[in-house]
C-alpha cells in the first residue's frame, strides 16, 4: 500500500510531464486560435511590417558615473596592491568592504532620486572616496 505522500508525488510528476509535453508541442505555425475574417487562419503569406528603429532616450547621470568611476579606480588600486603583496588579507577585506559600502550607498541614493545624486549626497560620497584613497595609501 502506498503512502499518501508517494501517491501525491507520483501524480504531480505525471501531470507535470504531460502538461510540459503539451506546452512544448504548442500549436502548428499555420493555425491560429482566432479565425480571421476570411476564415482561412493562414498568416504565412503576410509580410512582416517594418518598424522604425527609434533609439530610446538614455539618461546620462554624470554624478553617479563619476562616483562609480572613482570607485572602480580605487578598487583597481586595491587589487593591484593586494596582488603585489603590499596589503595584508585583513586590510584588503577592509578596503573592499569600504568600497562596496560606498558603491551600495551611491546606488541606493541614485535609486531613491530617480537615477540622480543630489549635491549634498554627492559631496558626502566624494568625501568617503577620498577617505578610501587615503586608507589605501596608508595601509599599503
Amino acid at each position: 500500500m502506498r503512502s499518501t505522500f508517494k501517491t501525491i508525488t507520483i501524480a504531480t510528476f505525471a501531470l507535470s510531464i504531460a502538461a510540459g509535453g503539451a506546452f512544448a508541442a504548442g500549436m502548428p505555425a499555420h493555425s491560429s486560435p482566432w479565425p480571421d475574417m476570411a476564415g482561412s487562419g493562414d498568416y504565412t503569406t503576410m509580410a512582416p511590417t517594418p518598424q522604425a528603429a527609434m533609439p530610446l532616450p538614455m539618461a546620462h547621470h554624470t554624478r553617479l558615473d563619476r562616483v562609480l568611476g572613482e570607485l572602480g579606480s580605487a578598487q583597481q588600486s586595491i587589487r593591484r596592491d593586494e596582488a603585489m603583496h603590499r596589503l595584508s588579507a585583513s586590510a584588503y577585506r577592509k578596503l573592499e568592504g569600504e568600497a562596496g559600502g560606498i558603491r551600495a550607498r551611491a546606488l541606493a541614493v541614485a535609486d531613491t532620486h530617480h537615477g540622480t545624486i543630489p549635491q549634498a549626497s554627492y559631496q558626502r560620497l566624494q568625501r568617503d572616496i577620498r577617505k578610501l584613497d587615503r586608507d589605501i595609501v596608508r595601509l599599503s
